[in-house]
């Protein structure tokens, strides 16, 4: 019994010594580090020492305390001025507090409106446009582009006289008129009763209209165009 009370005390002698020379480690690893810190900020603290010295050595020879008269009678003088500009900028920081939530909302709406623009089509619509516009202009060339800007003159004067209103009746009665024939077309017709249409007042009121309409157009394609230069251009045969 007293051997091993004894054992037992002699291992926990032991392990209190390893603690102690594990916590003496400690501590000496804990200063050998404190001291290599110690050198580097001795080192880091010399050269930034030397580095103001030098820079305060370079202003202090360009430094003249005229120039800090000078600047503090600069801001004495422009007290007025820098209290103004103080108190815009204060003006500009609040007005940028109380535009905050109108430009959230107004990015709110415009933000709604592109999602009602999207949803009814306007830009599938315009990448359709833009493919048409690539086409147009990969399969046209540069003196095609420049004989279309040249045509947009008479285009313009033929649309002005294609909204007049006789000419819109004129239209009216030909689209009309089609339409009937296309209904009728199927019926048969003996050379009598085509003979007796041809006699209606109607028929030679179309078929005047149509010898006037072939004899404007024969004139109109045989008469000579004033070209850019003021020469005449005849169309091609």
């Amino acid at each position: 019994m007293q051997v091993t009370e004894a054992e037992d005390q002699i291992a926990e002698i032991n392990r209190k010594l390893d603690l102690i020379a594990e916590e003496l480690s400690y501590q000496k690893r804990h200063r050998l580090e404190m001291e290599d810190l110690k050198d580097d900020l001795t080192i880091v603290g010399k050269d930034f020492y030397q580095t103001a010295v030098a820079e305060l050595e370079e202003l202090s020879e360009s430094f003249r305390a005229g120039d800090l008269v000078f600047l503090l009678k600069k801001l004495l003088r422009n007290t007025n001025n820098l209290t103004k500009a103080f108190e815009q900028l204060e003006s500009i920081r609040d007005f940028l507090v109380d535009l905050r939530p109108i430009s959230r909302e107004v990015y709110n709406d415009a933000l709604a409106k592109m999602e009602a623009l999207e949803r009814k089509g306007y830009f599938q619509f315009a990448g359709g446009a833009a493919s048409i516009l690539d086409a147009l202009v990969v399969s046209h060339s540069r003196t095609d582009l420049e004989q279309a800007q040249a045509s947009v003159p008479h285009l313009v004067g033929f649309l002005r006289e294609l909204t007049r209103p006789e000419v819109l009746q004129a239209l009216e009665a030909i689209v009309y008129g089609f339409g009937e024939v296309q209904a009728t077309a199927t019926e048969e017709m003996s050379m009598l009763r085509l003979l007796r249409e041809l006699n209606s007042p109607e028929a030679r009121r179309g078929l005047a209209i149509i010898i006037k309409f072939l004899s404007v157009v024969g004139k109109r394609s045989g008469a000579p165009a004033l070209g850019k230069d003021g020469g005449e251009h005849f169309g091609k045969e």
